[in-house]
């Protein structure tokens, strides 16, 4: 049987150095930033995430009145490593990654996204097959376990880790355990497409993930099987170092959630990724509290983690 590696040999090991080209941020005379990192994920299309980044800061550069750049990483944990180590300022890459900036970084929720007419814009988990797959239901993956493959797409991942990786554990089915391999995709795009040309036989990640491809002409919408869904989840937020200046905080928030009138192009492209209609809202940690309680232990093994 294929073993994980472990959480902190995967995530955390050599992390620092994927950002060491960052350098230092530059302070002024009082301590507070005179530019600020924005850390995101590296995606699988990247000139669109350029398109899309590029608005981004430069919108949040003239609300703020400061330099603002951006910096890709390599997964969700580089990110966070590189904010707990103060590489980076913002970042946006989930709801269980943040819960893991949090215990690891001290990072903060400013902002997430809702519906402009209705309530926070909530996700979900799921568990997929290809469609021409002979298994038909999570019955058939608890009878055959030992003989299927799965993949999560990265290990601070909410959807394509944390919450899969709960609901089979709760059925009886601990990952480690019970199925013949399991491994990190490397990212949702990474796992699906695993999946989908038959080298595992089942993946975790958002059906939004799967209807983005779909829409985008890159994979049939009824070439797969969905065999689990999970209960909603609280959106990502885009949450902050804790110990930014509050005026910086503020004036983050602010931007975000003028957005919608300020920077509507900007907002588009937010919109363009879920496909929904959306504007930002303030949030606190509080809105986390239920998954956190969740992933409590999960949580403590992480942030022992050095």
């Amino acid at each position: 049987m294929k073993k994980y590696r472990s959480y902190a040999t995967r995530v955390f090991i050599l992390l620092l150095a994927r950002f060491l080209f960052l350098g230092c941020i530059p302070l002024s005379d009082d301590g507070d930033p005179q530019e600020l990192v924005f850390g995101v994920v590296a995606s699988s299309d990247p000139d669109a995430q350029l398109n899309r980044m590029n608005k981004v800061v430069a919108y949040l550069s003239e609300e703020l009145n400061m330099p603002l750049k951006y910096v890709k990483g390599t997964d969700y944990a580089a990110v966070i490593e590189a904010m707990k180590t103060e590489k980076v300022d913002i970042a946006s890459t989930g709801s269980f990654s943040y819960l893991i900036a949090s215990a690891k970084a001290r990072a903060e929720p400013l902002v997430a996204t809702r519906y402009r007419n209705g309530g926070m814009n909530n996700y979900g988990s799921i568990i997929f097959t290809r469609a021409e797959s002979n298994i038909q239901s999570m019955d058939d993956v608890k009878a055959r376990s030992g003989e299927l493959s799965i993949a999560f797409s990265d290990p601070a991942s909410t959807s394509g880790y944390l919450y899969p990786m709960s609901y089979l554990r709760s059925i009886g089915l601990e990952p480690g355990e019970k199925f013949k391999e399991r491994l990190f995709a490397g990212g949702h795009t990474a796992g699906i497409f695993s999946a989908l040309a038959g080298k595992v036989d089942l993946a975790c990640t958002t059906s939004s993930s799967l209807e983005k491809l779909a829409r985008a002409g890159r994979i049939e919408p009824n070439s797969y099987r969905v065999l689990w869904r999970s209960d909603e989840i609280p959106p990502s937020p885009v949450y902050v170092r804790a110990e930014l200046p509050e005026s910086i905080k503020q004036n983050i928030r602010e931007a975000y959630v003028n957005m919608d009138e300020k920077a509507l192009e900007v907002m588009e492209y937010v919109r363009g990724m879920y496909n929904k209609d959306l504007v930002y809202v303030p949030v606190t940690d509080s809105l986390y509290t239920d998954m956190r309680s969740l992933v409590n232990k999960e949580l403590e093994n992480i942030a022992q983690t050095p």
